[in-house]
């Protein structure tokens, strides 16, 4: 690696909308490069900044984002293959950072309240777990309770899942009478739940 590359220090940063831009590098040589790398940087920041922010949403992040994305590029400059394509090889890098950035960052935060979940509301997981079994015996109780014709055509739709044609196929009826039946069966079951709430 040159010693300009390694001791070259990127600076960008955006005040007021407008990109400020310095390098230092311990080389002289190295000056030209830098001050055309420099160009290709005020020409795509805008890009490169709309881009990480759009996947961070947030403008500090976002900047230092770029600033991370156009010293990387620097860096790795010689290995760029076609010059013309510099624009959407900073962006694409900016966006891989950026995403880096924001799966860290939503780690962090499922890592950080991850204990809440399990354990903060243990009392109000428990009621509602009781709730829930509750309510499938009283529903499957009323369900039972239904005519044999409204009941069969309630079971295969809710437990097994079956479309009304299939049902129809299984129970050699219209389909229009698996639609009407099943159009019964839930109002004479909303009828019983919606008396009981009263």
């Amino acid at each position: 690696m040159p010693e300009a590359i390694k001791f070259a220090q990127c600076l960008v940063a955006l005040r007021g909308g407008e990109c400020e831009i310095g390098w230092s590098t311990s080389l002289g040589d190295e000056a030209q490069s830098a001050g055309e790398f420099a160009e290709r940087v005020r020409e795509c920041h805008r890009l490169v900044f709309h881009v990480a922010n759009a996947v961070l949403s947030d403008r500090a992040d976002a900047e230092e984002v770029v600033q991370d994305a156009f010293f990387r590029a620097y860096r790795k400059l010689s290995g760029l293959r076609e010059p013309q394509k510099f624009r959407a090889w900073v962006a694409q890098m900016a966006y891989r950072l950026a995403l880096n950035r924001w799966r860290t960052a939503a780690r962090a935060r499922r890592r950080d309240t991850s204990w809440h979940q399990m354990y903060g509301d243990a009392q109000t997981n428990v009621e509602s777990i009781v709730a829930q079994r509750e309510m499938k015996r009283r529903l499957r109780a009323e369900i039972d309770r239904l005519p044999k014709k409204l009941r069969a055509v309630v079971i295969l739709n809710a437990v097994e899942e079956l479309d009304t044609r299939d049902i129809a196929g299984v129970l050699h009826i219209p389909e229009g009478t698996v639609r009407s039946r099943l159009h019964l069966a839930r109002k004479a079951l909303l009828k019983v739940f919606s008396d009981e709430t009263l």
